[in-house]
């Protein structure tokens, strides 16, 4: 388990959970207003991450539906009364689930800190990012080295367009928090990018694409 502050914002990264999932709690301490980010694996896991920094998160900040990320949704909801919050039109949650639709531009509120919801489809059709100051929680969006899955050329080229669009656009010292491995940042993988924007690709090219070995 690890903790970073950035000035109100504090961020606890634990587990890996499920399938290798990272767990994330984001706080403001002034406040000491909480919530999750995402849902995966183990709920003992999301619990514990909780209990360590000592609170009681309100929302869950859902960036995508898929399996790996929301298997705890139910349980977090039933202990903590956890709001969530996705996009209205991601696939994957159960009935009943969604609390809060967001779309892109929306600001959501922790405590004093302000979440700002960029809709970033490719991954999924509904995929979310949420934005704390410089920390973009992105889901399965973008890993150090590439983008998330996608199913076919269609949702890569989809990714890539939302990743370039708003991605890039936040400020190069922008921290990337992503769903599952090691965090990077926005200037990391906007180099890493120009290496495969330099290069001729299959049409069909789709999957676990890498920018500097695709």
């Amino acid at each position: 388990m690890e903790t970073i502050r950035d000035g109100d914002l504090e961020i606890v990264m634990a587990g890996p959970t499920g399938y290798g999932n990272n767990v994330f709690v984001v706080i403001d301490r002034s406040t000491n207003e909480a919530a999750f980010v995402d849902a995966p694996g183990d709920p003992e896991a999301n619990i514990a991450a909780a209990e360590a920094a000592g609170v009681k998160p309100g929302a869950i900040f859902l960036t995508h539906g898929h399996f790996d990320h929301t298997p705890s949704v139910d349980a977090l909801k039933a202990r903590y009364g956890a709001k969530l919050f996705a996009d209205g039109g991601e696939p994957g949650l159960k009935d009943g689930q969604l609390d809060r639709a967001v779309s892109h531009g929306d600001t959501l509120k922790l405590g004093s800190l302000d979440v700002r919801v960029l809709s970033v489809p490719g991954h999924t059709p509904g995929s979310a990012t949420y934005v704390i100051g410089k920390h973009a929680f992105v889901g399965d969006t973008l890993f150090p080295g590439g983008p998330g899955r996608s199913k076919d050329n269609a949702a890569l080229q989809q990714e890539i367009a939302s990743i370039t669009r708003e991605l890039y656009a936040l400020p190069d010292d922008t921290t990337i928090w992503p769903g599952h491995g090691a965090i990077s940042t926005i200037g990391a993988s906007k180099q890493e990018y120009a290496v495969f924007a330099g290069k001729e690709h299959a049409p069909d090219l789709c999957g676990d694409v890498n920018w500097l070995e695709s």
